[in-house]
């Protein structure tokens, strides 16, 4: 945490930020300093340019759509289909025909016969998202196209060949899975040829002050006004909240305060309610507090605040809403340093 709060201290200025964010763009336009993402962006050039399957891993709303995208670019059928399909929430018969297609008659309602996806990106790049929600009985069907390039149409025995460059993605634990005889293990090392895990926003905060500020400049683009700026206190604020929905989450917000800004900077008071909460704070709905002294709770705000603005009292006081004096005062008066 006190990187990403020292990250914050010399970054938050807009206009030095705007510079580092145009840099972010330049691989991709996948916006990340921190060590976590220059990994997957060496991995992704290191990959890219083969035939190995690729499996993306990470949580919603972390950008997995974003990686197949630049494997793609970084590939040698940058000029052909790139090609996605969601394999969540798919019933079995729907998702094998969107997956292979079917031929005039194979079903009521089939006129005409249809490539399913592996087909229309054939030469190309296909990136199957949510690959672990496919039910096992397709996974088999998968397993055989990955392995043999032929794809057999609903209704028909004939094959037809389908070259692609096989990219998936998941945010489930497919080992887990796969011990739970919920994945089939053949197929997770057919997908698997090389990782690349894409890490929570939690745990990749230094990056955060670089999509706030990117997400902010989009925002007000769109909304025809100039780009606002973000008092430290609210970017520390931003950074030191857990993202559950990363940048998904993070973007939502994001466009949020810019539409609701009246006023060229936003300051802690604009940041959402469900942002300026702690994780702590979430328990005081619960109960999970009654009973305990205000001392404490106060000794305990103040020393994760510490904590947090790396032992900054001056932006300890600001975050907490007292005066500097009223802060030494009370940190001397608990034992904090």
């Amino acid at each position: 945490m006190n990187r990403a709060v020292e990250t914050v201290r010399l970054r938050h200025h807009n206009v030095r930020l705007q510079g580092k964010v145009d840099s972010a763009f330049g691989f991709e336009g996948i916006i990340g300093d921190s060590a976590p993402m220059r990994k997957v962006i060496q991995t992704i050039k290191q990959v890219g340019p083969s035939m190995i399957p690729v499996l993306i891993t990470g949580e919603s709303g972390t950008g997995k759509e974003l990686i197949a995208r630049a494997l793609h670019n970084q590939s040698q059928r940058v000029d052909k289909r790139y090609v996605t399909f969601n394999c969540a929430g798919q019933s079995e018969t729907l998702l094998e025909d969107q997956l292979f297609g079917h031929v005039k008659g194979a079903f009521t309602g089939a006129e005409k016969d249809r490539e399913g996806v592996f087909e229309y990106a054939d030469d190309g790049t296909l990136f199957l998202d949510e690959i672990g929600d496919m039910p096992l009985t397709m996974q088999a069907k998968l397993l055989r196209v990955l392995e043999t390039g032929e794809v057999i149409r609903l209704g028909t025995n004939t094959e037809h060949h389908a070259d692609v460059r096989f990219v998936s993605a998941t945010n489930r634990d497919l080992k887990h899975r796969i011990e739970s005889e919920e994945f089939r293990e053949d197929l997770y090392f057919r997908i698997n040829g090389a990782e690349i895990h894409l890490p929570p926003l939690r745990e990749r905060r230094e990056d955060i002050p670089l999509l706030v500020n990117h997400a902010a400049g989009r925002y007000a683009s769109e909304q025809g006004k100039p780009q606002p700026d973000f008092t430290e206190a609210a970017m520390l604020r931003l950074v030191a909240f857990n993202w559950p929905g990363n940048i998904r989450q993070l973007f939502n917000v994001v466009q949020r305060m810019v539409v609701m800004a009246t006023t060229p900077h936003i300051d802690v008071a604009e940041v959402p309610d469900e942002v300026r909460m702690t994780d702590d704070d979430d328990h005081l709905h619960m109960g999970a507090l009654a009973g305990i002294g205000l001392d404490r709770l106060e000794k305990e705000a103040m020393r994760q605040t510490l904590a947090m603005t790396g032992g900054n009292r001056e932006q300890t006081a600001e975050l907490l809403g007292i005066g500097e004096r009223t802060l030494y005062r009370k940190l001397k008066e608990y034992g904090l340093k």
